[in-house]
């Protein structure tokens, strides 16, 4: 009997841990894409946002952020990462782009599709969305 009631008190002490570890899931990633254009987009400080666009590096075009328009609350996460549509070389494909919302904060954010090392050459594609950091 006393065994049991100790089995029922482990049983319940683990029962309580339960929501307390699903409490601490990972911070909410927001994806969007080309469709999203000009929308508002509503997130949560730190948060994960990640924008797929349509590009294709092997033509030494790259999104970026327009560095004018940059919002301080959102920091670029690592490299892009690119997603080839085939297997065939030269092939374009989705480039997905990270950022951290690491304070509240709201503007517009605007990714250039260009090659970075082309000076005074108008961007090939602009993308902006208005982001809402809560």
């Amino acid at each position: 009997m006393l065994r049991t009631r100790k089995f029922l008190v482990f049983v319940l002490a683990l029962l309580m841990l339960i929501p307390a570890a699903c409490g601490q899931a990972a911070d909410p990633v927001v994806n969007i894409s080309e469709s999203d254009a000009g929308k508002t987009i509503e997130m949560k400080k730190g948060g994960t946002l990640v924008v797929t666009l349509e590009g294709n590096i092997t033509t030494g075009y790259n999104w970026e952020m327009d560095a004018a328009q940059a919002p301080a609350f959102l920091q670029q996460v690592g490299e892009p990462e690119v997603t080839p549509e085939s297997g065939l070389v030269g092939a374009g494909g989705k480039i997905a782009l990270k950022f951290s919302a690491v304070q509240t904060g709201q503007a517009t954010m605007k990714l250039v599709y260009h090659r970075a090392w082309e000076k005074g050459v108008a961007p090939a594609k602009t993308y902006e969305v208005k982001l809402v950091v809560k």
